[in-house]
C-alpha cells in the first residue's frame, strides 16, 4: 500500500509541495481557557501568501542581512493578520 501526504498551505489551502512551505511555530505560555492550556502551534505558509503578507522570499546572497532584517520587521508587524488568516480571533 503506498501513503500519500499532502502539503497544504494554511493561508490560502492551495496543496503544495514540502519544500515550498515556510513553518512559522507561535508558542503560547499561560493561556488557559476552560481549563485546556496550548502550548502552540505551526502555521505552515506557501512563497506566495508569503509575498502577498510582504515578505521578501526571493533575493541576492549579498542582501541576506537587509531582508531578514525586513522580514523580521514584517513579521512582527504583519503576525496578528497571519493569524486572523488561519482563524484565530482576538476579542476583548
Amino acid at each position: 500500500m503506498a501513503l500519500t501526504t499532502v502539503y497544504t498551505c494554511d493561508i490560502c489551502k492551495q496543496s503544495k509541495s514540502k519544500d515550498d512551505l515556510a513553518k512559522i511555530t507561535v508558542k503560547v505560555s499561560g493561556l488557559k481557557v476552560k481549563g485546556c492550556s496550548y502550548g502552540g502551534f505551526d502555521i505552515d505558509i506557501c512563497p506566495d501568501c508569503l509575498r502577498k503578507k510582504g515578505f521578501v522570499v526571493e533575493h541576492k546572497e549579498e542582501d541576506e542581512e537587509q531582508v531578514e532584517a525586513q522580514n523580521r520587521a514584517t513579521l512582527e508587524d504583519k503576525l496578528y493578520d497571519i493569524l486572523e488568516s488561519i482563524g484565530v480571533v482576538f476579542e476583548q
